[in-house]
């Protein structure tokens, strides 16, 4: 498999860590019955999408079926881009969001500042989750409930808790939590997923520090290939750029708005 294609199968089996899944030769449908309102955990990620006309088509039918199940959407994702004239044949009113895959250069790992008196932990204990959290609200209130937060948090803590699978981190300074994250790793490859500091604690050199670390633990766990996704509508993206991460590829998601 070349780096894409190894990157599109970590995607699939992080997804897995958490959600049911359901594939044909066409989709690949996840759903997290306990967290149905989060996006990110409920959608068909579509495997071709050479034929305008069968991606049509795809959404049509992903879009019926979560009519039968009562779904209030069906969120459709699709490495690289698509054509906005699809979405004019589609009733149903819809939200597109371009999303990056970011890789970590290594030959920068040197660069990265490391700030004295940071350390990333492994979250291991229930009780942890609870520092988890209130980053979660920190950095999310604005835009969710603190209702929400917990739900999605204790509705993944299954995972982060096990012997294996995705590990959730927290990043302290001087026993302080200042920011959190997910590292999973599949084969060769690390995903470094939720990365979240509190607004707060922001530019003051936390992120770099923690990315410093999460790579290295990737790197010693035997990873060649350590990378993330951003929205590209979001600022994020540049101190991940100045950090060393380059931009591979994308993937674009489509979620439809049904009631």
């Amino acid at each position: 498999m070349n780096l894409p294609e190894k990157i599109a199968a970590c995607e699939i089996a992080y997804a897995k860590q958490f959600c049911t899944d359901y594939e044909d030769e066409n989709i690949i449908r996840f759903r997290h019955p306990e967290i149905k309102d989060m996006y990110s955990l409920n959608y068909t990620f579509i495997k071709n999408k050479n034929k305008e006309l069968k991606l049509r088509s795809l959404c049509e039918e992903e879009i019926a079926y979560s009519v039968r199940t009562r779904e209030k959407y069906t969120n459709i994702c699709i490495n690289g881009s698509i054509h906005p004239r699809i979405l004019t044949y589609i009733k149903y009113p819809s939200i597109l969001t371009i999303n990056g895959f970011y890789v970590f250069d290594m030959k920068n790992f040197d660069t990265l500042t490391a700030l004295d008196g940071c350390e990333v932990k492994k979250v291991v204990a229930l009780e942890t989750l609870e520092e988890v959290l209130k980053i979660d609200i920190d950095v999310d209130g604005a835009t969710t409930d603190a209702e929400f937060c917990t739900r999605r948090l204790y509705g993944k803590s299954r995972v982060y808790l096990s012997s294996e699978g995705v590990d959730a981190y927290i990043g302290y300074h001087n026993g302080e939590a200042i920011g959190r994250c997910d590292l999973f790793i599949h084969e060769t490859v690390a995903k470094i997923e939720d990365f979240s500091i509190p607004q707060n604690q922001q530019r003051k050199g936390y992120g770099k520090t923690m990315l410093k670390q999460l790579i290295q633990i990737a790197v010693d766990k035997g990873c060649e290939t350590i990378y993330l996704v951003t929205d590209e509508s979001e600022t994020a993206k540049d101190m991940y750029i100045k950090s060393g991460f380059n931009r591979l590829t994308e993937t674009t998601e489509v979620r439809f708005i049904l009631r």
